[in-house]
């Protein structure tokens, strides 16, 4: 009985296609992504930054954008928090919706800055610990590598391979 109730075994196709050997090709065989000639002298700060602000778009400003970038979690989360304790403790003291609302606006973007930039220290961090760790086991490897060729080099070790050798 097959998986879902049949009765008669898949059938499993063989590939037909073989694939074809394509050139191997190099970067520098590729034509430039970017023109990387640099910008002209002639040009003024300000037209690139008229160039700049023109290639913004609305397609730019997407939720699914905002939420794949890493850390925008936590910062809505800490800016969200701010907001709410620095609103309602103005409003328990001040007893005014205005002062209230004001406080919590500014704790939210003042969160959201805390939040995101934390959350960027400890990523660095941790980008920094990994790439420590891949240094370590690359010399510790390199010595284990460097151990064998010496072990290699060894005369007990070669006899030693020598008889298994011979035995097998």
């Amino acid at each position: 009985m097959g998986w879902f109730g049949s009765s008669s075994p898949s059938q499993v196709s063989s590939v037909s296609e073989v694939p074809q050997e394509q050139p191997q090709r190099f970067l520098e065989d590729l034509p430039p992504k970017f023109d990387d000639r640099g910008a002209p002298e002639n040009k003024s700060i300000e037209a690139n930054y008229a160039e700049a602000l023109g290639r913004i778009s609305l397609s730019d400003f997407t939720a699914e954008r905002f939420v794949s970038m890493p850390c925008f979690r936590e910062a809505m989360l800490t800016g969200f928090s701010a907001m709410g304790v620095l609103g309602t403790v103005t409003f328990l003291i001040h007893k005014n919706p205005r002062k209230a609302l004001n406080w919590s606006v500014c704790g939210f973007f003042l969160g959201n800055v805390v939040g995101w930039e934390q959350c960027r220290s400890m990523r660095r961090r941790s980008f920094e610990v990994m790439e420590k760790a891949r240094q370590v086991n690359r010399e510790k490897n390199m010595k284990k590598w460097a151990d064998q060729k010496s072990l290699d080099n060894d005369e007990n070790l070669k006899k030693f391979n020598e008889f298994q050798d011979k035995s097998n």
